[in-house]
């Protein structure tokens, strides 16, 4: 049945409709219209076709799933949409939750079940996950990240004394860089610290390798505590220095009445060995007597009686043959004649002067 001009007010099935029809209620089986319907209410069972739908949608209720949705105009869901096929949209704003098995969006984005390809830009106020499946990054100006692992080869470039190649945040002049192949340097505010070189050598403070050197080379010495680090490997320095110390003479552990018209002494420490120099001249022997010693050595002696050491005399006013016996754990050392006779204040007169080394273990 077809009809050019309805209104209708009862139920019909089966109508086709070419013009435009006005109804309070229409209730039909199948409807098919290439005009325009106006309704106040309008329950079909079957399947409506037309041309276009005109207005809102904001009464439409009751839509059953559909192979295809097409607007030409903006469309506003408000719950959720399940899509077992592809979306295509220019642009997709959604309160709720779109589920779909492939979303295209314009030309450059593809969600599926593989993930997310774009040939664009993606920005982003965050992103989460652990990036375990990044891969393809192409060259950045700028990656930012709290914390960042690499399971394969991160490369950089050579960097430079100025601006090394991997520096802190805020100090670009301080860092590591590569001034040249299989070497790595150090470099703070701007100038070079230390490098590594090709031949495996730490340089500190040069940049220039001294030939057939040692493994370590520094510009300008190495400093060891000033209380001794002791160590137990037998290969190991573990300490070094230098200075002063004041000598003099005792007799019978006194030093009544002594003088001197000149000392002076110096000393060197490596490890647990010390050598100490001394040049002592008196102006007066005094009145204390008894065995002669060297005193003021700038370290005690080992109690190791392994360790047992002297000295001896590289001029003396003195015509006997002398030379010092430290014993353990002293910092005076005893002045022998011969094999085993000690030298006493009587040997001595008020010029009296000896110059000499005594070597020990501390």
């Amino acid at each position: 049945m077809a009809l050019t001009k309805v209104q209708t007010i009862g139920i019909e099935t089966g109508i086709s409709l070419t013009g435009v029809t006005s109804a309070v209620n229409l209730n039909v089986t199948g409807i098919t219209t290439v005009g325009v319907v106006s309704a106040t209410s309008l329950n079909a069972s079957g399947v409506i076709t037309a041309t276009s739908f005109v207005g809102s949608g904001s009464q439409l209720t009751g839509v059953a799933s559909t192979e295809n949705i097409r607007t030409n105009t903006n469309a506003t869901f408000l719950q959720n949409i399940n899509v077992t096929g592809i979306v295509t949209a220019a642009g997709v704003n959604a309160s709720g939750v779109i589920t779909a098995t492939s979303s295209i969006v314009g030309s450059a984005v593809t969600i599926n079940a593989s993930g997310i390809n774009a040939t664009g830009v993606i920005t982003a106020t965050s992103f989460s996950g652990s990036g375990a499946n990044l891969t393809g990054l192409a060259a950045t100006a700028n990656v930012t990240t709290s914390s960042l692992v690499v399971i394969g080869v991160t490369t950089v470039a050579a960097g430079s004394t100025a601006a090394p190649s991997i520096t802190p945040t805020g100090d670009s002049d301080t860092g590591i860089f590569f001034p040249s192949a299989d070497t790595i340097a150090f470099g703070e505010g701007g100038s070079e610290s230390a490098r590594f070189d090709s031949s495996g050598r730490l340089l500190v403070g040069t940049s220039t390798a001294t030939a057939n050197g040692g493994v370590l080379q520094v510009s300008n010495g190495i400093t060891f505590p000033a209380t001794q680090s002791a160590c137990s490997d037998v290969n190991t320095l573990d300490d070094y220095e230098e200075g002063f110390w004041t000598p003099g003479f005792s007799f019978g552990d006194g030093t009544t009445g002594i003088t001197y018209s000149g000392t002076g002494a110096s000393y060197m420490k490596i490890g647990d060995t010390v050598y100490a120099n001394f040049d002592v001249a008196i102006s007066s022997k005094g009145s204390s007597s008894g065995v002669a010693r060297v005193t003021g050595l700038p370290f005690t002696s080992s109690g190791d009686t392994a360790k047992r050491c002297g000295g001896f005399f590289t001029y003396k006013s003195i015509s006997a043959a002398i030379y010092i016996y430290l014993g353990n754990g002293n910092t005076a050392g005893v002045i022998f004649q011969g094999a085993n006779t000690e030298i006493t204040n009587v040997d001595f007169t008020n010029t009296t002067q000896l110059i000499g080394m005594i070597i020990y273990r501390v």
